[in-house]
């Protein structure tokens, strides 16, 4: 179930609006985190149950989706960069080596690379950045929902069991 469309979408951001094609491929990731926020400890998708009905907390729910394409496609974006600038070295065998900065200097304009970092160091790096993007995606959709209720009139963000769904989650 889709809370908002692209032509929806397209009229809040105008000329600045991404193509139909990346909105539709981030929509879902965006809904789906959306739901995880505002899901309690039962597993309750709020706004499938209740979406809100309230004008203003309806706006608000569809401006926050929206919001956070936007934020998807930047973060999507700066990982691109990150991941393909300069990421490998070739050695004189011809075989390819990943790149890790080790040092920067302004003077003389010079870079040095770290050769040989271990495979735990990169996968605990890879961890990290995944368990910070989901805070940022958390952080920011609770500053947008914040205050925000369901149509029985629970706190979206509420995450303790659901007081008013008894069917199969």
């Amino acid at each position: 179930m889709a809370y908002v469309d692209y032509e929806y979408y397209k009229t809040l951001y105008g000329e600045k609006a991404l193509t139909e094609a990346d909105f539709n491929r981030l929509l879902w990731d965006a809904e789906r985190e959306i739901d995880k926020a505002t899901s309690g400890v039962d597993g309750v998708r709020k706004l499938q149950i209740a979406f809100p009905t309230s004008d203003y907390d309806t706006e608000a729910v569809k401006r926050c989706i929206c919001a956070l394409v936007e934020f998807l496609k930047q973060i999507e974006d700066a990982e691109r960069n990150a991941n393909s600038v300069g990421q490998y070295t070739e050695r004189a065998d011809g075989s390819l080596q990943g790149k890790v900065v080790s040092s920067v200097s302004a003077g003389n304009e010079s870079i040095s690379y770290a050769v040989g970092k271990s495979a735990d160091t990169a996968i605990s790096n890879a961890i990290k950045d995944l368990q910070s993007k989901d805070v940022a995606v958390y952080q920011f959709i609770a500053s947008r929902l914040s205050g925000l209720s369901d149509a029985n009139g629970v706190n979206l963000l509420f995450g303790g069991r659901y007081p008013y769904y008894r069917g199969k989650v």
